[in-house]
């Protein structure tokens, strides 16, 4: 059984010593760190130990005080540091301790360098370790099998000098910076446990509605000559015209959609016609090619309603309801309606905004959203995604710093829901692709439009806290956005 020493004598004076382990649990703890025990009282080797708070992947730290000055040569240093290094090699990987050794002040701190600083050099550390062994004693320590792990645990030491003034001094200093990122720590730590408690659904049956509109694309595809046009020319004859999506695929030749109506949408190239291709061998032929006609397509769609494009996000222009002091609403058939743009015109009290009605025009927010295609399962989709996006006059978006800080005045989950978010997107594809279908052009009868992807499930998921935002609220961007963005004159 263990042996267990209470109160051994210590190597520096007792009140010197303690207040200096004083110190240095004060820096410890301001590091995130909570003291376990104490040689003054368990009596053993180590000086103190420290464990992570929390649930931290943080190692447990083991300290070694020295409140005195401190030189590579001090009696019995080496010894000391063996003794810890045998413990710290008897351990797995994962559940090593970091070493640190406080000292007010280090001599020859050169030396120190080349052992256990930034000038680290594995024959020095070495040749230090076992400079007072004899040779047997030496080959425990030589054996080459530990001398990567040897060296491990010297570079992965600290050393920290300082009296104990400087160490709470520092203390308080990093208590200060740690207050806000130990809130947020705490916050992300009760967000884990939530997200575990959600991964258990209740068995009870539901059904889950996707972001990705059902879609079915036209079945043939036509490949026109334009003769000598370079794609330059041909981007700037057909600029503004109300033609079908097409894509250059090589020189003097373009792809689009096989319906001769729209041919005369060309008719500025004098085109001829050199070859068709079904959906495979559009597929085979010209790999992305589906995707970028159908996002044109959809962005010359959106224009024909009064939509206009910033980055990767598309929003409901507002110019003419915001001088006339409205918002911009989509009304629908069915009697419902969707607020895309409503105007502020606000004062300021302290730090909270609020509407004083008929102010001056401040700015004005839009319900910015994405559509893209996506092929998934081998089906084809249309991505809904939304967004926040504000103006200055119902048109000019607004950029920069100001428009982080009016994000995050708005970015508030209570009123951003699942179910909010789910009649928002059915309310969208009503509008642009069923309710406008009169305002777009002939070749659009091409595509077909469906609805939103269900999936019947024999669980239901745990609901989400009223706190928690949506992940689009802090990164819109999409990989590979830029190359098929919707809007028809990028």
């Amino acid at each position: 059984m263990a042996i267990i020493r209470i109160g051994k004598t210590r190597e520096a004076t007792g009140f010197t010593s303690e207040r200096y382990k004083a110190a240095i649990r004060l820096y410890l703890e301001a590091m995130g760190y909570a003291q376990l025990t104490d040689s003054k009282y368990e009596g053993h080797l180590t000086d103190m130990i420290f464990r992570p708070l929390g649930n931290a992947p943080w190692p447990e730290v083991r300290v070694e005080s020295k409140a005195s000055e401190l030189s590579l040569s001090a009696p019995n240093l080496a010894s000391e540091v063996r003794a810890y290094l045998k413990d710290w090699l008897s351990l797995s990987g994962e559940s090593r301790f970091k070493f640190m050794i406080f000292a007010k002040k280090l001599i020859n701190l050169s030396r120190w360098n080349t052992i256990w600083g930034d000038s680290i050099s594995q024959s020095e550390a070495q040749d230090w370790l076992i400079d007072d062994l004899d040779e047997s004693s030496a080959k425990f320590f030589l054996d080459p099998s530990r001398t990567k792990a040897i060296f491990s645990f010297f570079s992965e030491a600290s050393v920290v000098e300082g009296n104990d003034v400087d160490l709470t001094d520092m203390a308080e200093e990093k208590k200060k910076v740690n207050l806000s990122a130990n809130e947020i720590r705490q916050r992300a730590l009760r967000q884990l446990i939530q997200m575990d408690q959600r991964a258990r659904p209740v068995p009870k049956k539901s059904e889950l509605m996707g972001n990705l509109l059902h879609f079915t694309p036209p079945s043939s595809y036509a490949v026109l000559g334009a003769g000598s046009l370079s794609a330059a020319e041909i981007h700037e004859r057909m600029r503004r015209r109300d033609s079908p999506p097409y894509r250059i695929v090589a020189a003097g030749e373009l792809l689009t959609l096989n319906d001769r109506e729209a041919d005369e949408g060309f008719s500025v190239l004098n085109p001829t016609r050199l070859r068709s291709l079904d959906l495979g061998e559009l597929d085979s032929t010209y790999p992305g090619g589906l995707a970028e006609l159908t996002n044109f397509a959809i962005g010359k769609m959106l224009r024909r309603i009064g939509v206009a494009f910033f980055e990767n996000r598309s929003y409901f222009l507002a110019e003419d309801q915001v001088k006339m002091h409205k918002s911009r609403i989509l009304e629908l058939s069915s009697g419902e309606s969707m607020q895309v743009a409503k105007p502020y015109r606000l004062k300021r009290k302290g730090e909270i905004w609020e509407d004083a009605g008929e102010g001056e025009l401040n700015f004005v927010f839009h319900q910015a959203f994405s559509l893209r295609y996506r092929r998934l399962w081998d089906q084809h989709f249309i991505e809904f995604k939304l967004g926040k996006l504000y103006t200055k006059d119902g048109r000019t978006v607004i950029e920069g710093a100001r428009a982080a800080k009016l994000d995050a005045h708005f970015r508030n989950p209570t009123f951003d829901r699942s179910e909010t978010r789910q009649r928002k997107l059915e309310k969208l594809a009503e509008f642009v692709f069923r309710e406008k279908l009169y305002k777009y052009p002939a070749w659009t009868r091409l595509f077909s439009f469906g609805d939103f992807l269900r999936i019947g499930t024999e669980w239901t998921p745990d609901a989400v806290p009223l706190d928690q935002s949506m992940i689009d609220d802090f990164d819109f961007q999409v990989e590979g956005g830029g190359s098929d963005s919707p809007d028809p004159t990028s």
